[in-house]
């Protein structure tokens, strides 16, 4: 049985992606999730160096400006789109992130937004997973992201849930109801501190069980729904770029494990 345990390497970010690859596989982990910018910038010198850390690719993000209503940025951010479809198809991962646009859309239109970026990776049998972000305008819950996915109607889009950002934009478990669990794509797993919601940042996020986010329950969801993807460590928080990668990524399956994740 293959791990569901992958570390997303924004986790460890600073360092170079020899030195995150290799600390995932010593920490143990057999997953990890690429940051699409860095792949871009490094081209086909960092996606040799993934193919030779024997790692297997959780999911790649995040493309962002497809929801963008100036055509030429929309269509400068599809091509590079069509370049992480590419390279997921490349390494074998399966699904490639896509971030909600900063201004909303109306439903119908971003709906079919998502329509159009579905539609380029199906050459490449990659799956696209929205995710909500929390202090998004329009889709900051799983039941917003629900909505545009279900309108768009295609076979190969589907969710990614964010523990931050399900607390973050204030998500509930009743949400969880309606989605099949073939289309929950990826799950990103973080606690984050006590503080109120709306002055919550990405580098408020916790080792999961260090903070005060409910997880077991949510986690419970997912598995009675029959959810059976990667679990991924997703931490942004700068106090942790600044500790050694092993000690980060060990720490960081400690806490997965804690969850009865491996």
């Amino acid at each position: 049985m293959r791990s569901r345990a992958s570390l997303d390497l924004v986790t460890i970010r600073p360092a170079p992606l020899e030195t995150k690859l290799h600390a995932a596989f010593s920490a143990g982990f057999r997953a990890v999730g690429l940051i699409w910018d860095e792949m871009l910038t490094a081209g086909e010198s960092a996606t040799e160096e993934v193919r030779l850390s024997g790692l297997l690719v959780s999911g790649i993000g995040a493309l962002s400006g497809w929801m963008d209503e100036d055509r030429a940025a929309r269509g400068i951010a599809l091509a590079r789109a069509e370049q992480a479809f590419e390279l997921a198809a490349n390494l074998g991962c399966s699904v490639v992130i896509a971030w909600p646009g900063v201004e909303p859309l109306e439903p119908v239109a971003a709906a079919g937004r998502f329509r159009e970026l579905c539609h380029l990776a199906r050459p490449y049998a990659v799956n696209v997973g929205l995710e909500c972000v929390g202090y998004a305008r329009q889709i900051g819950t799983v039941s917003a992201a629900w909505e545009i996915v279900e309108m768009a109607e295609t076979p190969n889009g589907g969710l990614v849930i964010d523990t931050f950002h399900f607390h973050r934009g204030g998500s509930d478990l009743e949400m969880l109801a309606p989605l099949p669990s073939e289309k929950i794509l990826l799950v990103q797993l973080s606690d984050c501190l006590d503080l109120p919601r709306y002055e919550l940042a990405n580098r408020h996020r916790l080792y999961p069980g260090s903070g005060v986010l409910p997880l077991e329950p949510l986690l419970a969801v997912l598995r009675e729904k029959g959810y059976s993807g990667y679990y991924s460590l997703e931490l942004l928080n700068d106090e942790y770029w600044q500790e050694d990668p092993l000690i980060v990524a060990r720490e960081g399956l400690r806490s997965l494990r804690r969850l009865d994740i491996a």
